[in-house]
């Protein structure tokens, strides 16, 4: 059985051998079990590591095809996480008053399929939110914006 951080050695392989060109931007990276062959472990301890990849924004999901590579982030300002990009998307949003208070919000997995990333990413970019007050997540019924403060 893999340990705990074995997910975490194969994230930062996959990380060094995009750096090196190895899989160059745009490249479809081995399906997870090829890669759980190549590493003699499980499809979720692959699945971990990629998520950890897509997280860190080398890695994009592609629904039905696998995960692309992004490519190196730019520069540290860059290397934002694909939940950050998401939950500044939706600042972004509700501050424009697409969303109002109270009004619900897409639910996890049309958002998902949407932006190509995993049901995970949107729900830590909900929590990201919720944590600084700008939505309300109301477990069974979905994510709501906030009310303001009066």
């Amino acid at each position: 059985m893999a340990d705990r951080g074995t997910y975490r050695v194969i994230a930062a392989e996959l990380e060094r051998q995009i750096k090196s060109g190895h899989y160059a931007p745009g490249a479809l990276l081995p399906s997870e079990s090829s890669l759980a062959g190549e590493h003699s472990v499980a499809r979720n301890t692959v699945r971990s590591a990629l998520e950890v990849l897509e997280e860190s924004g080398f890695v994009e999901v592609l629904p039905g095809h696998g995960r692309r590579v992004v490519g190196e982030p730019a520069s540290p300002g860059d290397a934002t996480t694909a939940y950050e990009r998401l939950a500044a998307e939706f600042r972004e949003r509700i501050a424009a008053g697409e969303f109002r208070s109270e009004m619900p919000l897409p639910g996890e997995a049309r958002l998902a399929k949407q932006h190509g990333v995993s049901r995970n990413t949107v729900r830590r970019a909900y929590r990201l939110l919720a944590d600084e007050g700008t939505i309300v997540i109301r477990h069974g019924a979905g994510a709501f914006v906030a009310q303001p403060d009066k």
